[in-house]
């Protein structure tokens, strides 16, 4: 239905101005704490809560209060102090103490459990306060990951009671005993009170068969004549009068009921009546004349009746300067007023006036001027409706606005809106001066262009899937920088229906330069390591090859007639060549261990066993020595687990070791406890105790770095290069434990570590088999190939072999062994790894490649000095059958030899 200027609802325009204003307002504040939730800046959305000027609650989603700023409780009329006594997650006494400022609690509570639940947005609930203010609250559901809820508040106390006026002020219509009717542009009956309506049909269904263009008809010619007009209705006779809407297509007609002496009395009230309404209107209304004076003023202009009846008659500038106000205004009302005489047409303006009780206030006024219907002039209607408050409201929106702006350019990160036609709607200070300054919007060049392409793309995406969209992206500027940025882009609802992309550029080139010099010095290390292994067993095969030749001649040395000063001589150099040929392994076992560890093996064994196989191993040396080995471990009977075996015996050896190398009186144990059990697992601690000279306190921190001694082993003069423990300790880290010192000087030294290992399914004892004792007989006989380019090694190793009654053909180039092996059929063949002309690898992929599949399945043995397992593992990958490492025992070799040439020995 639409409103006349005397029908009491002219402020509905006005309402609704001001809910567009408290929507779009909500909708800023909605998008800035989502924005600040987008950032993963929790601070920064508290922080722009206590900021706001209107009243915030924050809670989540199980409705626990995350923030509530002093402007809340100040709405509420609560005390700010108790705000900061508040716990992070409020008790249901503090959130009473919230809902105890309604007028009823009750109705809070149940308003605020039922939009909890269904997690929507409710806009401009109102309630009644126990002071008897009236607010205005927004239940906001923010669309972030934690989709947290925002209440926001607003008083409206004084809106409420205009809304009240307004509604009484409307009731006099429907209280008016003359009928009063509105007609659209179309002749449709808008309006009717009570009297129109009993006149009209008792049906509201049938109000619009009326003959309205008929009563739009006496209504026109009512406004163009300015004379009332003659009406019948249900038999009854009626003068008609109308009045047309203020920009709006429909006129109000008032019917008057016409008697043969309407008595003077019911007149006087007509206009009393009518004067009421005009005097409770919620816009000023002046009536002037063509000369600018003053016809009529209702109450709004002006409240005091004496003034009001002074003004009759009075122009412009009397108004102004009685009531002073400024000659300016008065001169601008001059010119205006002129204005809409001249082009015969509304003229609207903004003024501000002064109140002395409310300040500072706004008001929108309109000069209309009315003419008759030859044309002259009639009057100049003057409307004005105060604005102070939608002013006021457009003020804070802006200054939400700029506050907002402000913290989205604070934001380090680059933000946007992007529309659907790939247009910058929206952007703060950090992406104009990155993106748009260098043009990547507007593209140039032609990896920009590229970049470009690639971001429409990725909107369209996120427009036609409405799905959120995150890649890591790198651009580079015209400087040739690269800077690389995690992008986010999500959809993005506006108010209007629209869809657009928000996106989020966070610049990660430090997290991204950062890994990748990581992952450089991680290659670099590789690199290294790499290097040092070859380095390493570059030396070690020109290490092993000299001092196979002299371990070899030692052999066969011993193998004649010796006397007693030359077999002790013999013994001192054999021992010199096994010492140096275990520093070698145990330099190539840490390499090993530190630069590349190699997995653990996971296989049942028995504790107990591998224990005592430790003790069997050093056994003779303790003989020699004359110091007992004990084994402490017979709780452990029967324990089977899952681990490496070879791993801790090896370790346990190197313990055992050291402590017999140290130790020259007393006793060695070596035992194991079990510390703690479950149905999968087992908590073991191994020990190994020794009475030997014992190591100083202040030099046991690094007692197990590499090629670290103790001050005591020096002085005493029993040597050692410090590795053992070195890779006792690494092996030990490697299973999961670490090895440990107690040691006092000069009274022995105890190792010790503890391990958790899985239980094994087997529970059999798992003993490790000794290997069989072989009968080198079988070797009589067998035609043998021997290429090696070194005469020594090469006539050691000719001799070993003749010795067992192999028959040995010798070649010393790798072009030899083939052209060997290709005219005649061998048994098996040693061929040395390194040799000139082609290396024993590629002698065997040749020899595995000819026509005749009898003679290329022949055994092959690699004979190298390369020590690491990942060389042994290419050559069995090439083809060969098995590897001796030089210097190689006599019993390497032939055994080795021996399995390979006997079907019995290769099946078993």
């Amino acid at each position: 239905m639409s409103s006349s200027p005397l029908d009491g609802t002219a402020s509905l325009a006005d309402q609704l101005a001001q809910c567009q204003l408290a929507l779009a307002a909500a909708q800023v504040q909605i998008t800035a704490l989502q924005q600040a939730a987008h950032s993963a800046n929790r601070p920064l959305a508290v922080a722009f809560l206590q900021q706001l000027p209107t009243g915030g609650w924050l809670i989540d989603t199980d409705g626990q209060t995350q923030a509530l700023n002093v402007a809340f409780c100040t709405l509420l009329g609560l005390s700010a102090e108790r705000l900061f006594a508040l716990s992070p997650q409020p008790s249901v006494a503090e959130i009473n103490w919230i809902a105890a400022a309604f007028h009823t609690p009750a109705t809070f509570h149940t308003w605020l459990q039922t939009v909890h639940r269904a997690e929507q947005t409710v806009l401009c609930q109102e309630f009644a306060l126990a002071d008897g203010r009236v607010i205005e609250l927004d239940y906001l559901v923010l669309e972030s990951e934690g989709s947290e809820r925002l209440i926001m508040g607003r008083d409206i106390t004084a809106r409420h009671q205009r809304q009240t006026q307004v509604q009484a002020r409307a009731s006099l219509l429907e209280q008016n005993p003359q009928p009063v009717m509105q007609l659209s542009a179309a002749g449709e009956v808008c309006y009717a009170n009570p009297a129109a309506a009993s006149l009209l049909v008792a049906s509201p269904d049938a109000v619009q068969q009326v003959d309205g263009q008929h009563l739009l008809h006496l209504g026109q010619q009512a406004l163009q004549t300015g004379q009332p007009q003659e009406a019948t209705l249900a038999g009854n006779s009626y003068q008609a009068t109308a009045v047309a809407g203020l920009g709006e297509a429909h006129l109000t007609l008032y019917l008057t009921a016409r008697a043969v002496c309407w008595p003077q009395l019911q007149l006087s009230e007509q206009e009393a009546f009518y004067e009421t309404i005009l005097a409770h209107a919620p816009a000023g209304v002046i009536a002037f004349d063509a000369e600018h004076r003053y016809l009529y003023v209702n109450a709004v202009v002006e409240p005091d009746a004496a003034t009001r009846a002074w003004l009759i008659g009075k122009n412009n500038f009397e108004s102004c300067a009685q009531r002073g106000r400024p000659r300016a205004m008065a001169e601008r009302r001059q010119v205006l007023f002129e204005q809409a005489l001249r082009e015969r047409q509304e003229v609207t303006w903004e003024e501000t006036l002064w109140d002395p009780q409310l300040g500072e206030r706004y008001h929108l006024r309109r000069f209309r001027p009315l003419f008759a219907p030859n044309g002259t002039l009639r009057m100049v209607l003057s409307l004005g409706i105060d604005i102070t408050e939608r002013q006021q409201a457009e003020m804070t929106l802006q200054e939400h606005q700029h506050f907002i702006q402000q913290i989205v350019d604070t934001i380090p990160n680059m933000l946007c809106v992007i529309s659907s036609t790939n247009e910058v709607v929206f952007a703060n200070v950090a992406f104009r001066d990155f993106f748009q300054s260098r043009g990547f919007n507007r593209p140039q060049r032609t990896d920009h262009q590229r970049d470009y392409d690639q971001f429409c793309a990725w909107n369209r995406q996120v427009l036609e899937t409405k799905q959120i969209l995150r890649r890591e992206i790198s651009l580079t500027t015209e400087e040739g920088q690269v800077r690389y940025f995690q992008t986010d882009k999500r959809p993005l609802q506006r108010a209007d229906g629209r869809l657009e992309v928000l996106t989020l550029h966070t610049d990660i080139t430090a997290r991204v330069v950062a890994e990748q010099e990581a992952q450089h010095a991680k290659q670099q290390a590789e690199e290294n390591a790499q290097a040092k292994e070859m380095f390493l067993s570059r030396m070690s095969h020109e290490i092993r090859t000299p001092l196979n030749g002299v371990l070899g001649m030692a052999l066969l040395l011993e193998k004649t007639p010796l006397t007693t000063q030359q077999q002790d001589y013999l013994t001192t150099m054999q021992q010199a060549g096994h010492q140096l040929l275990m520093l070698i392994n145990d330099v190539l076992d840490l390499t090993k261990i530190t630069s590349r560890p190699q997995p653990l093996v996971q296989a049942p064994f028995d504790v107990l066993s591998t224990l005592q196989g430790a003790q069997q191993t050093v056994g003779a040396l303790a003989t020699l020595k004359g110091l007992p080995v004990t084994v402490a471990a017979d709780a452990l009977q029967g324990l089977a687990v899952l681990g490496d075996a070879a791993r801790l015996h090896q370790v346990l050896l190197n313990l055992l070791g050291n402590a017999l190398k140290f130790t020259e009186q007393g006793s060695i144990h070596l035992g194991a406890t079990l510390v703690n059990q479950t149905l999968d697992d087992v908590t073991v601690r191994f020990w190994v105790q020794d009475t030997g000279i014992g190591i100083a306190p202040e030099e046991q921190e690094g007692i197990f770095e590499a090629f670290s001694q103790g001050s005591a082993v020096s002085s005493s003069g029993l040597g050692g290069t410090g590795l053992g423990l070195a890779i006792s300790d690494q092996l030990v880290r490697q299973m999961g434990g670490v090895l440990r010192l107690s040691s006092t000087l000069h009274e022995g030294s105890t190792f010790f570590f503890v391990l958790t290992l899985p239980r094994s399914e087997d529970t059999t004892t798992l003993v490790p088999a000794e290997p069989p004792k072989a009968s080198y007989a079988a070797l009589r006989g067998l035609r043998v190939l021997l290429a090696e380019d070194n005469l020594i090694n090469q006539w050691i190793t000719r001799v070993i072999l003749e010795q067992r009654g192999v028959v040995v053909d010798v070649v010393d180039s790798g072009v030899a062994a083939l052209a060997a092996l290709e005219a005649q059929p061998y048994d098996a063949a040693v061929l040395d790894i390194q040799m000139p002309g082609m290396s024993g690898l590629e002698v065997t992929r040749a020899f595995r490649q000819l026509p005749n599949p009898t003679r290329t399945t022949m055994p092959i043995i690699a004979l190298t000095a390369n020590a690491f397992e990942a060389d042994q593992a290419t050559y069995l990958a090439a083809g060969m059958n098995g590897c001796v490492t030089k210097p190689f025992a006599e019993d390497d070799l032939c055994l080795l030899l021996l399995q390979l040439t006997q079907p019995i020995l290769r099946n078993g």
